[in-house]
């Protein structure tokens, strides 16, 4: 059943790129100047392959991401484990983790860099805080959608508060902390084109916006599309975590 999935949706990708091929290059409905056929997008994403412009921006793009979605991870999962399993931690830091997660984390950009100037540490920084948040709430939630029946048979069985929390409560809440690791991925894609759009001068987001600038739109398109594909597969990739680390979630949802 799961290759017949992901067969459909090569299908479904295939056809999608073959209509738009036929309307812009064959039917001639838009111009190709401003609606890039997929013919155009792929010659221009060859010639920066070519040219050695995309590797050299990806590689930053690259190290950013990791540092900043790394960050995410290590602070958004102890984060919401604690909101999710003290409820003194969910009183005290609760008011001001919500009130830090509705603010508009985009429109802190251009502070950021006027803080921290134009190298790496605004884009790091606004990647963790698109990312922390959706990893954070997912293990929260995780947290406490825990069976308490599964508790008070551990305790029963004479497990610790300690025992309790690594043995059941950690091991039931994965799915949904890799449910929301795999969330802030695609946050995190957001972050880089973001973090690169202002007051950058490296990386596939600058890139993106340099071609737009320059009305290269299928070079835009490319590099748009290209971060479509890595979030893909870097969530197929979370997904394929899931399903090993727990298989039993896995089995109910697909």
């Amino acid at each position: 059943m799961r290759d017949l999935k992901r067969w459909a949706v090569a299908l479904e990708v295939a056809a999608l790129f073959a209509l738009w091929e036929l309307a812009i290059s064959g039917l001639k409905l838009a111009s190709p100047s401003f609606v890039p056929p997929p013919s155009a997008i792929w010659t221009a994403f060859t010639g920066m392959l070519a040219d050695g412009s995309l590797p050299e921006h990806a590689w930053f793009s690259t190290q950013n991401a990791v540092a900043g979605f790394l960050l995410a991870v290590v602070v958004g999962v102890p984060c919401g484990l604690a909101l999710g399993s003290s409820r003194l931690v969910s009183d005290v830091a609760g008011p001001p983790f919500w009130t830090a997660y509705a603010m508009p984390r985009i429109a802190f950009q251009p502070l950021l860099v006027l803080w921290l100037g134009f190298g790496a540490a605004p884009k790091i920084l606004i990647i963790f805080l698109m990312a922390v948040f959706p990893i954070a709430i997912n293990t929260m939630d995780g947290i406490r959608g825990v069976d308490p029946s599964l508790v008070r048979a551990a305790r029963v069985y004479g497990a610790g508060r300690i025992q309790v929390f690594l043995k059941v409560q950690l091991w039931a809440a994965l799915p949904l902390i890799l449910t929301g690791i795999r969330m802030g991925v695609a946050r995190a894609m957001v972050g880089i084109v973001v973090g690169e759009f202002i007051g950058g001068s490296q990386g596939l987001g600058y890139l993106i916006f340099r071609r737009s600038a320059d009305f290269d739109l299928a070079s835009a398109l490319a590099l748009t599309l290209l971060l479509v594909v890595i979030a893909n597969v870097l969530m197929a990739l979370v997904s394929l975590a899931r399903r090993i680390a727990a298989p039993w979630y896995a089995e109910g949802v697909s």
